[in-house]
């Protein structure tokens, strides 16, 4: 399935295999216990701490984090938009499939590396 990350498409084959697998190394918890919210907090908490250090997130970790935020919510996507003093707002959605693909070859002809096939 296609995820929207912000401003990137991820190509996130089993969200809940992954994340069953990786919950550990994600940090989250064990994730039957998250509700949704809980989720969408962790994540924007790791994705503000990523943009205070200066730093890009991996793609490891932005599939993990698609993978939590599709198993808690059922969404596609999820922007964090920054604002100008405390913690991003987060924003999550629900695509067509046809738009996130829209999305997804937009980034294949610019040659992203974010674009990428990960169970």
């Amino acid at each position: 399935m296609l995820f929207l990350l912000n401003d990137r498409v991820l190509d996130l084959e089993l969200p809940e295999h992954r994340l069953a697998r990786r919950w550990r190394i994600i940090g989250c918890g064990d994730p039957t216990a998250l509700r949704a919210r809980d989720a969408v907090d962790f994540v924007r908490q790791v994705i503000d701490d990523v943009r205070g250090a200066g730093e890009d997130l991996t793609v490891e970790c932005a599939l993990d984090l698609a993978a939590l935020i599709v198993a808690k919510t059922g969404a596609n996507a999820a922007q964090f938009v920054p604002k100008a003093s405390g913690p991003s707002e987060p924003r999550i959605n629900s695509f067509a499939e046809e738009v996130l693909q829209i999305f997804r070859d937009a980034q294949d002809e610019a040659q992203s590396p974010w674009v990428t096939a990960v169970a």
